[in-house]
């Protein structure tokens, strides 16, 4: 009798198991609702850009607000210094550098330092780094980029949902190469 109830048990939390696996999307799935989201952002923000770019391989797009032209690109840089605001697709914004933007938020921190995050390694997200390095110094810029670039499945800081699709409003206002800095006015 002790047989048949655990080859019964055994059975439901087998099929239980598989229906788990089941509902589970595949990463390729997930890119595809990320895709969708980004493309109904598009066609329905008021979010004002001069340029657009759209990576077809990782769907990063990014939308310039205002371009330098100063010549001088993140490629190559030693250090870059930007002023961002990170935003959920429904705008709701879970970090920034700018304390405007964080008094207003309610985020406002005495302990945080609101000067332009030093960018100099690659201990960010890719989706992140992606977009700075498509910036010259001076350009605004906006990038919407897919969980996959972003932190994928993983909840982040209790702000940021798995599978989150992601906005930084970017403000490149220093590059520095080989130690020479290049200072953009505020």
């Amino acid at each position: 009798m002790n047989t048949i109830k655990n080859i019964v048990l055994t059975a439901l939390l087998v099929g239980l198991f598989a229906s788990c696996i089941e509902d589970q999307e595949s990463p390729q799935e997930i890119f595809q609702k990320d895709l969708k989201k980004i493309e109904d952002y598009l066609a329905q923000t008021d979010y004002q850009y001069i340029k657009k770019e759209q990576d077809p391989s990782s769907g990063i797009v990014i939308l310039w607000d205002s371009l330098s032209y100063s010549g001088i690109d993140a490629q190559g840089a030693d250090t870059l210094k930007v002023h961002y605001v990170g935003r959920l697709l429904d705008e709701t914004v879970f970090d920034t550098n700018v304390e405007a933007v964080a008094r207003e938020n309610g985020m406002y921190s005495s302990e945080r330092n609101y000067a332009p995050l030093e960018v100099f390694s690659q201990e960010y997200i890719q989706g992140f780094l992606f977009a700075l390095s498509k910036m010259e110094k001076g350009d605004r810029a906006r990038a919407i980029i897919p969980s996959a670039w972003a932190y994928g499945n993983r909840e982040y800081s209790g702000r940021i949902p798995a599978n989150s699709v992601l906005m930084f409003d970017l403000d490149m206002k220093d590059v520095i190469i080989n130690e020479e800095e290049i200072t953009t006015e505020e």
